[in-house]
């Protein structure tokens, strides 16, 4: 099923061409980008397969057609390190090894159809080498089925789904993550909004690393706050500082795969007053700037209220903590209006979705309390459901999002960066 539009404006960007306007006999290029087609069914899901060092590891690739049709995976790209192979025939009819056949998949075979009747495929990482602190690697693949688009039985089509990702994880299914264990940089991590720009040793934002262990931090990074700009009607600080993650390490088109999984950190305050809290606290921010046609989308994690009670109740007194946040909506993400006469509105799965599928920011807060305080963190990462969950993206999402201006059009969630 083809979905054709000339103007639409839903969450993510990330599209083909740009729409002119035209005002009397002037042209003018609005910046706007579309698309010409979509493809709603069949749709090729995201998925993440965890992967432990030299271990040959089974990946079974998602897909959906709304007729509970039959259909036909190809792989479009492969993993820029590591292999990937079919799997072999005594492992299909007996699930023993050799997993694989002898050969891997080349850049010749490709699209290579799959012939799994499970639509499973080996992915073996590179060899002797430690597994990474976020995935392996990533490789596309797309779905194909027989459909009947002219309302005639004899007259069937062979669909071709827009392209899903399959992202290999490391062991604990992080996808990206940062631990701080060998750095000279902070592992690219900084701060922003801190006022003693260069408070501690000349670091930027503030921001030192500490090799060395306390509590359960092992080799984390320091952020201070010496310097306060406060209202003085309300008592509360004026600017926030946060932690601002590593683009390089989480700014990922992979972190599609993500939805589902969790954010995880560790946390624990050196000196500060707790008692005296600032408010609202924006405790994890996520961030996709090029979404909703370059207007940028954010969701939230608030800390909660003390009348709020709940299985996921968010609190911190300043205490070490993991902090650990699932990436649905049951999590009580928060979307920004980013307008400050709007209030605040539950996320949906849909922009949770689109804000992972090209995340440009990753924030933790540090500015909790009024005063000075000194945080630490440590361990960040952001991982896959587990295999069991696979595929976890919302396949309404995959097929794309009701536009805002015009809710009779689609727009899709779900392309990779170009």
């Amino acid at each position: 099923m083809l979905v054709r539009w000339q103007h639409c404006s839903g969450y993510a960007l990330l599209c083909w061409g740009t729409l002119p306007l035209l005002v009397g006999s002037q042209q003018f290029e609005t910046g706007e980008k579309t698309v010409t087609e979509w493809v709603v069914n069949p749709v090729a899901l995201h998925v993440a397969c965890p992967v432990e060092p030299n271990t040959p590891t089974v990946c079974t690739l998602g897909g959906a057609e709304d007729g509970e049709g039959d259909l036909d995976f190809y792989i479009e790209t492969l993993p820029p390190a590591g292999v990937l192979y079919e799997t072999s025939q005594n492992f299909r009819s007996d699930g023993v090894d050799p997993k694989h056949l002898p050969d891997p998949i080349g850049p010749h075979m490709l699209p290579y159809h799959v012939q799994d009747p499970l639509h499973r495929v080996v992915y073996v990482p590179p060899a002797n080498m430690w597994a990474p602190e976020g995935h392996w690697a990533s490789f596309s693949f797309f779905t194909k089925a027989w459909l009947n688009l002219a309302g005639q039985a004899a007259i069937m089509q062979h669909v071709k789904s827009m392209s899903a990702i399959a992202v290999m994880a490391n062991p604990n299914g992080v996808i990206a993550g940062s631990s701080f264990d060998i750095t000279g940089d902070n592992d690219g991590w900084s701060t922003s909004g801190n006022l003693a720009d260069a408070a501690v040793d000349g670091n930027v934002g503030g921001l030192k690393h500490q090799a060395f262990s306390w509590g359960a931090l092992s080799h984390y990074v320091l952020g201070v706050d010496e310097v306060q700009y406060l209202d003085f009607a309300t008592g509360l600080d004026r600017t926030r500082w946060y932690f601002e993650a590593s683009k390089a390490a989480f700014n990922k088109q992979e972190l599609v795969a993500a939805y589902g999984g969790r954010v995880r950190f560790k946390i624990r305050s050196l000196y500060g007053n707790f008692s005296v809290l600032n408010r609202p606290l924006d405790w994890v921010t996520l961030e996709c700037q090029a979404c909703d046609s370059g207007r940028g989308l954010r969701i939230v994690r608030f800390v909660d209220d003390s009348d709020w009670t709940g299985a996921n109740y968010l609190s911190w007194d300043g205490s070490e903590r993991q902090v650990d946040l699932v990436l649905t909506p049951i999590e009580r993400w928060m979307r920004d209006p980013l307008n400050a006469a709007l209030n605040f509105t539950f996320a949906s799965e849909c922009e949770i979705a689109s804000v992972l599928m090209n995340i440009s920011r990753v924030a933790i807060l540090g500015d909790w309390t009024r005063g000075g305080e000194g945080i630490a963190i440590d361990d960040v990462s952001i991982s896959a459901a587990p295999p069991a969950d696979q595929p976890a993206y919302p396949t309404v999402c995959q097929k794309g999002c009701i536009c805002r201006h015009n809710h009779d059009l689609r727009r899709p969630t779900s392309l990779p960066r170009s």
